[in-house]
């Protein structure tokens, strides 16, 4: 029995080894708390044509065609540039065309075609 007291006796550095893990992970959870508040637009680049693949941009157009694919997926063109929103983005706002858009998301290629990919609805305002 007195073994097992001796084992659960935790030495100073391990004492403060796991103060250390305490403070590290607060610090962490609070940077990703502060860094979620911001959102994404502060980390994005205003769209040019030909960005790097993965790089994340903002952009502002006015839808000039919607299709819905059978799967649910959303093809936008916006203001002569491809959008694509997959259906596991949530539900789509209400857009239409003619309607003005604001927009962050990822640089892709598919099938050789550029289009910026919107892997949240949230990540959509109407503008008019």
């Amino acid at each position: 029995m007195t073994d097992l007291i001796l084992m659960l006796v935790l030495e100073r550095q391990e004492k403060t080894a796991i103060g250390i893990l305490i403070v590290v992970t607060l610090v962490c959870l609070a940077g990703t708390l502060l860094l979620d508040g911001m959102g994404k637009e502060q980390f994005s680049k205003e769209y040019n044509p030909g960005m790097a693949d993965g790089t994340l941009v903002r952009f502002e157009g006015v839808i000039g065609s919607l299709h819905v694919a059978a799967g649910g997926s959303v093809m936008l063109e916006v203001s002569g540039v491809s959008v694509f929103i997959p259906i596991s983005a949530g539900t789509i706002p209400d857009i239409r065309e003619g309607n003005a858009v604001r927009m962050t998301g990822t640089i892709q290629r598919w099938k050789g075609k550029e289009e910026i990919l919107i892997e949240d609805v949230a990540d959509i305002q109407i503008i008019s």
